[in-house]
């Protein structure tokens, strides 16, 4: 399944550049990112996100609640692909879609197959890409958080990461720890790899049937990148769909 010209070189693009997602190259900088529909607002929008309380700080980035319409985003999707949606509770302040690449829009979550975006089919993925900073990528305070979810069971990681395209430069396993009883697995997505992760700590698990890959990019420490991954993973709200 193809994504326009690479999810992941879209969202690069957009923070600077080119990447893949579900196997279609976009255009990127900086650590290659992947482009979806535009957020209809958001833990979201720089400004209101920044009112937002702080709940808790985590390797220096601070964070807080999302917004009613990520929630909102949730449910969408989970309502378009057919199967839940595990949706963050918790975000870093200030983060919100990456801009749109070519006239294809970002979400922090929605189903593939968002309009804009050509040669992109839906097939029941769905994926989202959000950040800190946008151009500024590579900057203090920047960070990027990706998430895939497949419509089924994808035992092999490099599909689940990649999409249907599994790219040369494969992932690599960083371990794997137990969640609220659910086994996930550490991979670090190679800076060279072309997809929406590249550069990304990435969790991946399965649960209920699908497949699951969700993961910042590492933008100082590996051991930052894992502790603002298990932030989010640790405060997630399963969505099903209506």
């Amino acid at each position: 399944m193809a994504i326009p010209g690479s999810i992941g070189d879209r969202i690069r693009a957009s923070l600077v550049g080119t990447v893949a997602v579900l196997g279609v190259t976009l255009s990127v900088t900086a650590c290659g990112t992947a482009s979806a529909p535009k957020s209809s607002g958001a833990v979201g929008r720089p400004a209101a996100q920044h009112q937002r309380r702080v709940v808790t700080v985590v390797a220096a980035v601070p964070f807080v609640h999302v917004s009613a319409e990520v929630t909102g985003e949730c449910q969408t999707t989970a309502d378009a692909v057919g199967y839940a949606v595990p949706c963050p509770e918790l975000l870093p302040a200030g983060m919100s879609p990456t801009e749109p690449v070519h006239g294809c829009r970002f979400a922090f979550v929605a189903e593939v197959g968002w309009a804009g975006c050509s040669d992109v089919r839906p097939d029941g993925w769905f994926f989202g890409s959000s950040d800190v900073g946008g151009k500024n990528a590579g900057a203090a305070g920047f960070q990027h958080f990706v998430v895939f979810g497949a419509p089924r069971v994808v035992r092999q990681p490099a599909r689940a990461i990649d999409g249907p395209a599994v790219y040369p430069q494969g992932v690599q396993s960083r371990g794997k720890l137990q969640i609220k009883g659910k086994t996930m697995r550490w991979y670090f997505v190679p800076p060279d790899n072309p997809s929406a992760f590249r550069g990304h700590l990435v969790l991946v698990w399965t649960q209920n049937g699908h497949t699951y890959s969700y993961g910042f990019h590492i933008t100082g420490t590996t051991g930052a990148a894992r502790a603002l991954d298990l932030e989010v993973l640790e405060h997630l709200n399963i969505v099903s769909p209506r």
